[in-house]
């Protein structure tokens, strides 16, 4: 039997019960069917991640695939970027990074024992000499409110901290940064935006206040917030999720730290989390997912998305519609991967710093 004969639609079938790395092995088999991955919509498409018991559950087109990680047993996601995960065991002092498409682990420095990060991030791959891990942590006494900023660099064993006394901005949830123009930008709950250089950690933490119009009905109603900034773009946008998690809105960061009403996504799709926000924008293989934003929701087995034109809940793979999204199942700890096609490893690259042993899966 020629390989090359199978129906293009089986092969479609076939491909959409495979994931991780058995897709990459489906397109090594002819050029025929690296040519059906290549057009298909299951390339390279997002997961949403989430623990369930012993085994990690990774949703991609309303399909469920089950992957059992022994080594990832207690931990819990804290970021997610570049194809890596960014993991915290129980103990709330050890990280490490993981690759759940080739099993790898990077060991890392343990933190500060007396800081508890509430946001930590980073925005280059865990091999790449450019990579930082910045820690986020928001202390509040009395009338005084702090932020303290832990960088991580590359090849480096210990954090280095700032503490930063601020009057406007509150953390009340973990929506992840965006790192844009050598800096982080990351707000609060009342759409204020903070500006961190990493060119000089001794520069000020800069807050711009009053980004959102006071006018606006919607601003004291945030209960989401997610910063968003698209591939290959230089926008940075906000989703907010309001007034009692009935409606979505969307926002562009104008200038003078002014948001801007965003009406339309046009053919830019959306996943956002509470440890993983990013975007894209569409192609034929996959132009029904523009102008959406998904979530880590569920009605039922499938995964809810906000449509920017009918301005409703819907259901992925279903017909289920809502103005609000009460049914739902809100997944906090559960977080959007982007899986990177990519070659194992070697030892070598799994190194942090020389004082951290790797640990070579």
């Amino acid at each position: 039997m020629d390989w090359n004969d199978i129906h293009q639609d089986l092969l479609q079938l076939i491909l959409s019960n495979v994931f991780a790395k058995d897709r990459y092995n489906f397109s090594l088999v002819s050029r025929f069917w690296n040519e059906v991955v290549a057009a298909s919509p299951y390339r390279n498409s997002p997961c949403l991640v989430l623990r369930s018991n012993d085994f990690w559950r990774f949703f991609q087109h309303n399909t469920f695939f089950n992957m059992h990680f022994p080594k990832l047993k207690n931990a819990k996601v804290r970021f997610s970027n570049h194809g890596w995960l960014l993991m915290m065991s129980l103990d709330n002092r050890t990280l490490f990074f993981f690759d759940p498409l080739n099993n790898q682990t990077i060991k890392l420095p343990d933190m500060p024992s007396e800081c508890d990060y509430t946001t930590i991030c980073f925005f280059h791959p865990p091999t790449s000499s450019d990579c930082l891990i910045v820690g986020i942590a928001s202390l509040t006494w009395n009338v005084n409110h702090e932020v303290k900023i832990g960088v991580l660099k590359y090849g480096e064993d210990r954090w280095e901290d700032r503490v930063f006394h601020v009057r406007d901005l509150q953390f009340e949830s973990h929506g992840p940064p965006v790192f844009h123009d050598g800096k982080i930008y990351f707000l609060d709950n009342k759409g204020n935006v903070a500006v961190f250089d990493m060119s000089n950690v001794f520069r000020p933490l800069i807050v711009h206040s009053w980004c959102l119009k006071k006018r606006r009905p919607h601003h004291r109603n945030i209960k989401e917030y997610f910063l968003v900034k698209p591939h290959g773009d230089e926008t940075i946008f906000a989703v907010f999720v309001v007034q009692d998690e009935r409606k979505v809105r969307v926002f562009k960061l104008m200038d003078g730290f002014k948001w801007g009403l965003v009406e339309d996504l046009g053919d830019m799709v959306f996943y956002v989390s509470n440890t993983s926000s990013f975007g894209y924008r569409t192609d034929k293989t996959n132009k029904n997912m523009a102008n959406k934003i998904f979530f880590p929701k569920f009605h039922e087995d499938n995964v809810i998305f906000y449509s920017m034109e009918t301005h409703k809940y819907h259901s992925f793979g279903g017909d289920y519609s809502s103005d609000n999204c009460y049914d739902f199942t809100r997944l906090n700890f559960a977080t959007w991967i982007m899986p990177t096609r990519r070659d194992l490893q070697l030892p070598k690259q799994l190194f942090w710093c020389p004082h951290v042993e790797e640990i070579i899966a």
